[in-house]
């Protein structure tokens, strides 16, 4: 009676300090977002975009990561006397230059916008 009880002890002991030994996974690990990508077949609504909105999707990621924005118009468009089936432009720099790259982006459809007809 009292082998079975130290057995029993001695593999509760055993079990506990296995299971104490057990590393558990962080389910909150950081991420980081390296691309936006906003695709339309209006003009207009790329004109309209939410500049203030990627500070808050870039928010987790540390300052020297690599981000690029991605901005898409999916139908045929007429620049000045060519006709073009779809623009796609990539603006890419790290996320602690992202005012400067907002304000790239917005110049490039400036200037698209100036040349469309």
């Amino acid at each position: 009676m009292k082998t079975k009880f130290v057995v029993l002890i001695m593999l509760f002991f055993t079990v506990s300090s296995m299971h104490a030994q057990e590393q558990k996974s962080d389910l909150k690990k950081p991420y980081a977002v390296t691309e936006l990508k906003f695709q339309t077949k209006k003009f207009k609504e790329l004109t309209e975009f939410e500049w203030s909105s990627l500070d808050s999707i870039f928010i987790n990621n540390s300052p020297d990561t690599e981000i690029d924005l991605i901005f898409e118009i999916n139908r045929k468009l007429r620049l000045n006397t060519t006709e073009v089936d779809n623009i796609k432009f990539v603006v890419s720099g790290k996320t602690s230059e992202l005012d400067s790259l907002k304000i790239r982006a917005q110049k490039l459809i400036l200037k698209l916008q100036e040349n469309l007809h």
